[in-house]
């Protein structure tokens, strides 16, 4: 059966705090020693943008544009997230490229569009980089002093080992981590509490509930003895519940995992990134939504009306077909689609996996090889029911068999449902293909999740849709 909290979620569409029982979203707005990079670094480049004014007399647009850019860069998630270890010199690279990507832009617009003034902007890419790398040296040094005052993030370590108590030592020994060790998990740990140096404060399951019951902000996961299925869910709550999350990863004696993480006393450490929704860059996935779906709806509006005059000649009414589907946070709404089979009774429908070849209907056929039965979407989209990019949403008893068959299928209401998803691009969008697939390539999609990646997907789902 589908567990009873997971149930009230898709009879109610409960918030999805309710996929981690006991644990309540909390908004990440405390003040953090890292912030202090993204307002220094915000107040450095307005005094270049501030200091070309003043040399030149006037702003010009090209460098307004180029403030635009990097301010836009420098405030990503990759440039702003807490280090462990901040450095000036480990940051110059990326600043760096910044600089010299936005410069390159707006340079070429320029051109395009006739403005000159190309050594002004020179001027100001050359002054911008050093000025940045003195601003970021200045706010590490701000940043150690406020870790070594106190202003430490509350910490919990997944794991009762080796790798554990070497963490709890060099955490308790140095201040300059910014990581304040709260206590311990794990199923069963090798050290006791006087060994390990923290209280054993439950199991790797109680995690989530650990997070929000004693206020911990970062949790590391040091190999912990519980299973890895198990981990995965762990992990999943504790980033609902608004903790930042740090993996020691495996095969770190071999290097594995170095790349561009960070490291403690010698352990490479990788920061796993934060649930989309709580990225500054989430609303952007809304806004192309509603521009994409308004446009999309005005340039195909004739067509649409070709496919239901076709569809109203070919088998009657109705034209549109509104399916019961499961959305985000496993809120259930109407999906909209074009009738593409003849008239059944609604319990059919509802638990009918794959199309019955006996009542498509002649235009219905066309429009399911097309894809073009998908195109009312647009207007679920348009409601912010369904997202242009996520994964397929499926039927409510659909929901309630893949939950008890397939781990991690009710993970996909993690974000807003789609007209098309990761799966679909990679070939599983019909019903005769694997749902144990599609559930790890929709969940890749969740973790993975990137406003770049959503335009990738467009366009290799326009591509299909135009070679069909």
């Amino acid at each position: 059966m589908t567990p009873p909290v997971q149930q009230a979620t898709l009879d109610g569409g409960l918030s999805s705090s309710a996929t981690w029982p006991g644990v309540a979203h909390r908004r990440a707005s405390r003040f953090r020693p890292g912030d202090v990079v993204s307002i220094t670094d915000i107040w450095v480049l307005l005094a270049v943008l501030w200091i070309s004014r003043v040399v030149t007399g006037t702003l010009h647009p090209a460098v307004c544009f180029f403030g635009v850019l990097m301010f836009g860069l420098l405030l990503s998630p990759r440039a702003t997230r807490d280090r462990l270890s901040p450095s000036a010199l480990d940051d110059a690279g990326t600043i760096f490229r910044h600089v010299w990507l936005s410069y390159g832009v707006t340079t070429a617009l320029a051109l395009l569009l006739g403005y000159g003034q190309p050594k002004i902007l020179l001027g100001v890419a050359i002054a911008a980089a050093p000025a940045l790398i003195a601003g970021r040296s200045a706010s590490h040094a701000i940043e150690r002093h406020l870790r070594r005052k106190g202003v430490r993030s509350r910490t919990l370590i997944v794991g009762g080992g080796e790798i554990a108590r070497h963490l709890v030592s060099s955490l308790n020994c140095y201040g300059d981590y910014g990581l304040s060790v709260v206590g311990a998990v794990d199923d069963s740990p090798k050290f006791g509490q006087s060994e390990l140096g923290t209280r054993i404060l439950g199991t790797i399951a109680d995690v989530p509930e650990i997070v929000g019951s004693h206020d911990i902000e970062t949790v590391i996961v040091a190999f912990g003895s519980g299973q890895q299925s198990d981990l995965v869910s762990t992990i999943r709550g504790a980033m609902a519940a608004g903790a930042t999350v740090w993996v020691v990863p495996r095969l770190f004696e071999l290097g594995a995992g170095g790349g561009d993480g960070d490291h403690l006393r010698g352990l490479p450490m990788i920061r796993l990134q934060r649930p989309a929704k709580s990225r500054p860059e989430w609303f952007m996935k809304r806004a192309l939504d509603f521009a994409l779906s308004a446009v999309g709806i005005l340039l195909l509006s004739p067509v649409m009306g070709l496919i239901a005059l076709a569809t109203l000649i070919d088998s009657g009414r109705p034209v549109l077909l509104r399916q019961r589907r499961v959305g985000l946070d496993g809120r259930p709404f109407d999906m909209l689609k074009f009738r593409t089979m003849q008239v059944c009774e609604d319990d059919v429908l509802a638990t009918e996996w794959r199309a019955d070849e006996d009542r498509m209907t002649k235009v219905g056929r066309i429009l399911r090889d097309t894809s073009l039965d998908e195109l009312p979407q647009l207007f679920n989209v348009l409601r912010g029911e369904m997202s242009l990019v996520g994964p397929r949403p499926e039927r409510p008893y659909f929901v309630e068999l893949f939950n008890d068959s397939y781990p991690h299928y009710f993970s996909r209401h993690r974000l807003p449902a789609g007209v098309t998803g990761w799966a679909q691009v990679h070939g599983l969008r019909g019903g005769d293909t694997s749902m144990e697939e599609r559930v790890t390539f929709d969940n890749y999609y969740i973790e993975n999740w990137s406003l770049a990646q959503d335009v990738k997907i467009l366009l290799r789902t326009m591509a299909t849709v135009v070679k069909r």
